[in-house]
């Protein structure tokens, strides 16, 4: 149910009470999350997909029609941040190392190719395969951003991808 506090929130933000939006963050974020995380596991990716959508939500509270259902829109906002995630998670995938037909090798040859990485993004594999470390545990280890180390692993395998694909 509409909270008539809503409308006169979205009200106060529009007149220029930037600092109003707060509440509306303290107000939804729960059930924010709970949309979000109903179709995301990963922690990392769910905090990024409902910042995604409180930022969408102020800088599209001009559009709002009906101040009183500030609820339902920012639940819609979110859901579609989840399926713009979606989508582009699945046009960008890329096989883990371990989905790679297996080549004529000897064992551990990939970590050869590995070694003539630069350092950064051969660290980063080997903590997140050979340790089966997460991105997170990694991030901390490392004292970066999880976003970088996501970054840096996605970069290493393509790299090593193009590599075998030369050979």
């Amino acid at each position: 149910m509409a909270d008539a506090s809503d409308a006169a929130l979205v009200a106060a933000v529009r007149e220029g009470q930037a600092g109003r939006f707060d509440e509306i963050v303290r107000r939804f974020d729960r059930p924010v999350r709970e949309v979000v995380g109903c179709a995301v596991r990963d922690p990392l990716r769910r905090d990024e997909i409902v910042q995604q959508t409180f930022c969408l939500a102020f800088r599209r509270l001009g559009t709002l029609a009906a101040p009183e259902r500030l609820r339902a829109w920012l639940l819609a906002i979110a859901r579609n941040c989840v399926a713009d995630d979606l989508r582009s998670r699945a046009r960008h995938a890329v096989l883990p190392l371990r989905d790679l037909p297996a080549p004529p090798r000897p064992p551990g040859w990939i970590w050869e190719e590995v070694a003539m990485l630069p350092a950064a993004l051969a660290e980063a594999l080997r903590l997140r395969y050979r340790e089966g470390l997460g991105l997170g545990e990694i991030a901390a280890r490392l004292g970066v951003k999880a976003s970088t180390v996501r970054g840096r692993v996605y970069t290493a395998r393509r790299v090593l991808r193009r590599r075998l694909e030369e050979k």
